[in-house]
């Protein structure tokens, strides 16, 4: 039977004069080729993807991704159902520049929408019960045959729908080995990405 009968906790005062700091962000734990592989995820089930409509102006995804720190936003629609990805080769540069001149109209007239990487009915993605038992190896591994820097993890609802539940990134698992990241390389191929995606 539940508890229904709790106790307040102690509690006090923060006192005048004495100095309250926001904590530093903990740094991602040191990890190599036989960590478990979740320790290297990103897992969406604790950490809200950044999301944006396809409706949304190239100027907001662009300050979503600088407020956020992220060089990529899912996008999605009103029931949250993913229909792609933006990123910063798509919204910045000379990219958005020639998906304007094919449609005709000024850059400043560009929505997500436009430029974003289209999810598709087929998709090479991980299941969560088979990350559940790998090694950071094996994804590495996965990657490199992908030719992908970025791999989407998915489980499955009742209904047997897909949800997304997390994504492998090679930067952030290259930070967590304590290897140099070349993130500017890895910016300019994420359009690999279709790859994880469906082609």
């Amino acid at each position: 039977m539940p508890e229904t009968r709790f106790k307040p906790l102690p509690w006090t005062r923060l006192k005048r004069g004495v100095p309250c700091y926001l904590p530093r962000a903990a740094g991602h734990a040191s990890v190599d080729a036989n960590s478990p592989a979740l320790e290297v995820m990103t897992d969406y089930r604790r950490l809200t993807p950044v999301t944006i409509s396809r409706s949304a102006s190239l100027d907001d995804a662009n300050r979503a991704m600088t407020l956020c720190r992220v060089q990529y936003l899912l996008v999605t629609d009103e029931q949250q159902q993913l229909l792609g990805i933006v990123t910063e080769a798509g919204t910045r540069g000379n990219q958005p520049l020639a998906v304007a001149h094919r449609l005709g109209v000024r850059p400043g007239e560009l929505v997500v929408g436009n430029v974003m990487i289209d999810k598709h009915d087929e998709a090479d993605v991980l299941h969560l019960r088979d990350v559940a038992q790998a090694r950071v190896g094996n994804v590495v591994a996965t990657l490199k045959e992908l030719g992908t820097p970025f791999c989407l993890v998915v489980d499955h609802d009742e209904e047997d729908h897909h949800v997304l539940c997390g994504v492998f990134s090679l930067a952030r698992i290259q930070r967590q080995m304590g290897l140099e990241a070349h993130t500017e390389e890895i910016a300019q191929t994420f359009s690999q990405v279709v790859s994880t995606l469906g082609r």
